[in-house]
């Protein structure tokens, strides 16, 4: 019997399947076989089997024509009690296929046939067959990072050409569970690039083969990557405090990378923006002003773009030069002669810049300029001219300071 509806085949064996799951008819009550209605001298159903499949199980039988049909249960082990799978009212039907079922798993059936006024026959003997297990594991060939935060896993296509698609799946340690994160079709697409990933981080995977009658293999053996480390905290760094309107910053190197990000705040507790970036161990910060003070952080950037940690990396200060500080300066008039002797306070002058503005009438002035290279300058002076006297100490680098004001009048 059973060559017979193997040479049929699936195709065929789901053509002559006649019902479907259904309770049993009306007279059995409770949707089960009343056993007080057995009729124990009526032919038992002959050479009932099972042909397990990988989600489905197909049972068959010796047809008997001159019966009514046929009721066919499975045994539920963990309720312990016989349910109901198909009543069959054909009794020429000798096939049934039941589906939905879990791969690799036991199941027990049991059939017997019932008359035309609806009186059971004995039940058949039990037949246990366990369903075929789900398809074989993916086998990963490739796992590794290729840029930075970047992972690719690629694996062997599936032998099974019912395979339809890929699930990866990727671990999630904060909620502790695995995560759908991409599917893959056909079954020779058998690569998969993820990204946006933590640098210096392990990740865990998995595939999963799905078919086309959505049934899935057992997962790939958990894959193991970790992303391109971080490069080690740049130490060391300092910045200057003498260099007039510009700083420079250095710092210790580091092996294996292949430059450095410098980033600046105007304030100590940040926030901290790109600046700029050197191949060198230092960096020089252009800043047209004096006595300005910026806080600078040095990222080290690896071969694989991966950088190091910025919340971690120590802030330096630097400051550009401050101005001279502001000349004191003392006058001497003798008539039309006026006398300048200037000090330094800090010692920084090396010479001295004096801008007279003479007012000339209520609507006109006059500026002269005067570089002294000693600390004393003579002017002659209209005893009848208003003068306003602005004298700065500019050091050598070219810095100056404040002026020191003196306004000479009639």
């Amino acid at each position: 019997m059973w060559k017979r509806w193997s040479q049929i085949g699936i195709i065929a064996t789901t053509f002559f399947i006649v019902g479907c799951k259904a309770p049993s008819i009306q007279n059995f009550t409770g949707g089960s076989i009343d056993t007080s209605r057995i009729n124990h001298n009526l032919p038992k159903v002959a050479n009932f089997k099972a042909h397990p499949d990988r989600n489905s199980v197909a049972l068959t039988w010796n047809q008997m024509p001159r019966m009514g049909g046929y009721y066919i249960q499975r045994w539920d082990p963990e309720g312990h009690v016989w349910e109901d799978v198909a009543t069959i009212h054909n009794p020429f039907k000798s096939i049934y296929v039941d589906t939905d079922l879990r791969p690799n798993t036991l199941y027990t059936y049991r059939i017997l046939a019932f008359t035309r006024k609806e009186i059971a026959g004995p039940w058949s003997r039990q037949v246990k067959v366990r369903t075929l297990p789900p398809p074989t594991q993916i086998i990963p060939i490739f796992a590794q990072p290729v840029g930075k935060g970047v992972v690719k896993i690629i694996w062997r296509p599936h032998p099974n050409e019912r395979v339809a698609k890929y699930i990866i799946q990727r671990y999630d340690d904060s909620n502790a569970r695995w995560e759908e994160i991409g599917e893959l079709e056909p079954r020779f697409n058998v690569e998969f690039v993820d990204t946006g990933l933590v640098d210096g981080k392990i990740y865990k995977y998995r595939i999963i083969a799905l078919t086309f009658d959505n049934l899935k293999s057992y997962p790939s053996k958990v894959i193991q990557i970790s992303t391109f480390p971080r490069p080690p905290v740049v130490l060391n760094a300092t910045a200057t405090i003498d260099r007039p309107r510009q700083i420079l910053l250095k710092w210790s190197p580091l092996p294996d990378v292949k430059g450095y990000k410098i980033y600046y705040s105007e304030g100590a507790t940040g926030p901290f923006q790109l600046l700029g970036y050197s191949k060198t161990t230092q960096y020089v910060d252009k800043i047209p002003k004096d006595g300005f003070k910026r806080y600078y952080k040095v990222t080290a950037v690896s071969q694989f773009g991966t950088e190091s940690l910025l919340n971690k990396t120590p802030i330096v200060m630097g400051e550009t030069l401050p101005k001279p500080a502001r000349p004191f300066v003392a006058t001497n008039r003798f008539n039309n002669i006026i006398q300048f002797v200037m000090t330094s306070p800090d010692d920084r002058a090396v010479k001295y810049l004096i801008v007279r503005t003479q007012k000339m009438d209520m609507f006109n002035k006059k500026v002269d300029k005067f570089a002294v290279n000693s600390n004393k300058f003579r002017d002659q002076v209209n005893p009848s001219a208003e003068y306003i006297y602005q004298i700065y100490a500019v050091d050598g680098n070219g810095v100056k300071s404040e002026p020191a004001v003196v306004k000479v009048e009639q």
